[in-house]
């Protein structure tokens, strides 16, 4: 029987009377037959047994209320009503169609010397505070293997263990299921499966296999939209042994969906991410730390850069923003203004929230932008051109399709990648192996390649448009960063296109809305500036970042 059977069988009635028609009378000499057939023993499937022998022979076995019969059970009274031994682990691994897994450290990969010995001080870090805690690590420094070698050992000190890794893409999922591989292990993609109850059979297998010693560790990836459903933490709940929470870019989870009803079944807990401390959210990031841990290690760019991710040249470059734009600014600014009281006092407002998404996006996309790229391109060999990545803003769709026409017009072979083809895993992969190739020249991107996805080909990015989330432009830097000798990079180039207020340019006095512009546009470009190898060059970053601060002077 399955597990169905056995736990979920439900018993439906048919009622027929032989005295009340033909048929009838048909009917119940015909289950009368099927009835004494089976008494008599007469179904090769069905084994009958007379009570007083199947006390002798202990086949009755009193359950507990709190535990159902399972297929286990089934098969063991099976072969011992046959008189059959017990069946041994090689029978039940014969029946599982899945090869013999191994879970192993990939052979390659060195984690305690070299490039990238931060990887075994945060695994060390991690065991130190009992398995839970958050790694701080920079994007490009191996979070995905380091959560990995740490499940390893944890597997090694604790037996078999149930990991779930959420991701908050799908590309991102992909990508997990991939590395996974790289330990011996298969990753089972939850988010390819067909609804609530097509996950519900994967992790059943999941919990049978680990039940019955099948497999050395079973790891499942989901979104974290699945994470926070009631359906699959009861699932996964249900598991009475070791379970793994591995959560990658593990700040997203602070939101108030999460932490409503976080999983607090899961043994040891693990957060990845380069920006844990949630923004703009003290309660927020006081939640997550108290579920996952504090960050337990700490691998910042500055201690990256020269080690596991290349140096990089920052250039700036500033446009203006024009006078139909500056006063939609001041516009925005003062509807902002009448509301802010808001802010103070903790009240959440979601007009409020779009009339700041709308001010941001009038330096996001201003038109000017488009001209200083145009510029940029004719300096650049365009046939010479390659793994070069374009970010437009997710606030105007309309940015994006001007920086493609601009391409176009330049014979530049591109392709977008947004969360339309990233949602079609052969496609996405047919585009990124097409741009790691060279055969396609640049990427066009919006947020997609924000959180965690590796093409470590990058050398040269264009940005348009940056929030004031520093986590955003945090990850954009790291993920040009990654090295990759397979081209031979030796460093990155990031040219940030920056607005200012048509006043910075006329020579005339910054009021306090011209300054706001400038002050935002500040810390990204001395974060990016600070840690730049042509800093210090003549015209470079520095001197650039300190003509926005002589702006906030004047």
């Amino acid at each position: 029987m399955t597990g169905a059977g056995l736990g979920k069988n439900r018993e439906q009635l048919s009622l027929s009377r032989s005295w009340m028609s033909d048929d009838g009378a048909r009917t119940c000499a015909r289950l009368s037959e099927e009835f004494e057939m089976l008494w008599r023993g007469g179904d090769n499937d069905c084994v009958i047994v007379d009570l007083p022998k199947a006390l002798e022979e202990q086949l009755l076995r009193d359950y507990k209320s709190e535990r159902l019969p399972d297929e286990d059970d089934c098969r063991r009274l099976w072969r011992k009503a046959h008189g059959l031994p017990e069946e041994s682990v090689a029978e039940l691994a014969a029946s599982d169609s899945r090869e013999p897994l191994r879970f192993a450290i990939p052979e390659w990969l060195e984690y305690r010397v070299g490039e990238y010995a931060h990887q075994g001080e945060a695994v060390d870090a991690w065991r130190a505070t009992g398995w839970r805690g958050v790694l701080e690590m920079c994007t490009g420094s191996g979070k995905t293997l380091t959560a990995m070698i740490g499940a390893h050992q944890l597997h090694a000190e604790v037996g078999p263990l149930l990991i779930v890794v959420a991701a908050p893409y799908k590309v991102l999922v992909q990508q997990w299921c991939g590395e996974i591989g790289l330990f011996g292990l298969k990753a089972v993609d939850l988010t390819a499966e067909a609804g609530a109850k097509g996950r519900e059979r994967v992790i059943a297998n999941a919990r049978r296999r680990l039940r019955l010693g099948l497999s050395p560790s079973e790891a499942l990836v989901v979104s974290n939209d699945t994470l926070c459903t009631h359906e699959f933490a009861a699932q996964i709940a249900k598991h009475d042994g070791p379970k793994l929470l591995i959560a990658d870019e593990c700040h997203n989870l602070g939101a108030a969906g999460f932490m409503a009803n976080p999983p607090t079944f899961f043994d040891y807990r693990l957060g990845l991410s380069a920006t844990p401390v949630r923004q703009y959210d003290d309660v927020g990031t006081a939640a997550l730390f108290d579920f996952f841990g504090d960050p337990c290690f700490s691998f910042l760019l500055e201690q990256a850069i020269g080690r596991c991710l290349t140096p990089y040249d920052y250039h700036v470059h500033f446009v203006p923003l024009s006078a139909d734009e500056m006063a939609d600014w001041r516009d925005l600014s003062e509807q902002i203004a009448k509301l802010a009281w808001k802010i103070q006092a903790g009240i959440k407002d979601d007009r409020l929230n779009n009339l700041f998404l709308k001010r941001r996006r009038v330096l996001e996309t201003a038109r000017s932008k488009l001209d200083k790229l145009g510029e940029l391109l004719d300096e650049e060999n365009a046939r010479a051109l390659r793994y070069t990545l374009i970010y437009a803003t997710d606030k105007d769709p309309a940015q994006l399709d001007q920086v493609n026409a601009a391409l176009n017009e330049r014979r530049i072979l591109f392709h977008q990648l947004t969360a339309e083809e990233s949602g079609d895993k052969v496609r996405t992969q047919r585009i990124l192996s097409r741009f790691q190739s060279g055969d396609l020249q640049v990427l066009t991107a919006k947020r997609v390649l924000d959180e965690g996805v590796n093409v470590p080909q990058i050398e040269r990015a264009f940005i348009l448009a940056s929030t004031t989330v520093r986590r955003q432009w945090v990850q954009r830097r790291g993920r040009l960063l990654r090295t990759c000798k397979a081209i031979g990079k030796t460093h990155a180039v990031i040219h940030d296109l920056v607005a200012l207020p048509p006043e910075a340019y006329e020579g005339g006095t910054l009021d306090s809305e011209a300054k706001k512009i400038v002050n935002s546009e500040l810390d990204r470009a001395w974060e990016f500036a600070r840690l730049s190898r042509n800093g210090a060059a003549t015209g470079g970053p520095f001197a650039k970042v300190e003509e926005l601060r002589a702006l906030l002077k004047g």
